[in-house]
Parts: C-alpha cells; sequence; structure tokens
C-alpha cells in the first residue's frame, strides 16, 4: 500500500486525532482511508442521481398536477383504512 504524507489543517489534525483516540479508527491512516471511501462513495451516489434526474427530464413531462384530487383522494384512503380499523 502506498504512503504519502498528508499535512492537515490544525482543526482536522485535532478532530482525526480525536476519533483515533476514541477508539473510532485503529490509526490515522485509517481514519483518512475511511475519510477517502466515503467520499467515493458519495460521487458514486452523485453521479447515480444526476443520471436518474436526466432520465426525469428526458422523460417528458408529467403532466398537470391536480392538488385537490390529491387531497380528495388522500382523504378517502384515510377515511376506508379508519372504517376497516373500527370493523
Amino acid at each position: 500500500m502506498p504512503t504519502s504524507a498528508l499535512k492537515l489543517a490544525a482543526d482536522l489534525e485535532k478532530f482525526l486525532a480525536s476519533q483515533v483516540k476514541q477508539g473510532n479508527y485503529r490509526t490515522r491512516a485509517a481514519a483518512i482511508a475511511a475519510a477517502v471511501a466515503n467520499e467515493k462513495r458519495r460521487a458514486e451516489q452523485r453521479v447515480w442521481l444526476q443520471a436518474e434526474l436526466q432520465n426525469g427530464l428526458d422523460s417528458g413531462s408529467a403532466g398537470e398536477l391536480n392538488m385537490s384530487g390529491v387531497i380528495r383522494r388522500g382523504r378517502a384512503r384515510s377515511a376506508s383504512r379508519k372504517r376497516r380499523a373500527r370493523s
């Protein structure tokens, strides 16, 4: 595994040391590796999310939102559940 010296700002170095001291990570290197792995996951999630957003945009308009209809159907479902719960 390649090693390299990594200089961090004082506040980050202090935080890193506290995480190791608390036992959250075995070593400074393990904490840094976890941070990089987490950032990699976040970057992959951003790529996925951007692709999904683009798919949604490319799929065209979903049509007009009829909010009163949504509310009416929600209230009807809620009333139906209440009736079934009382039975």
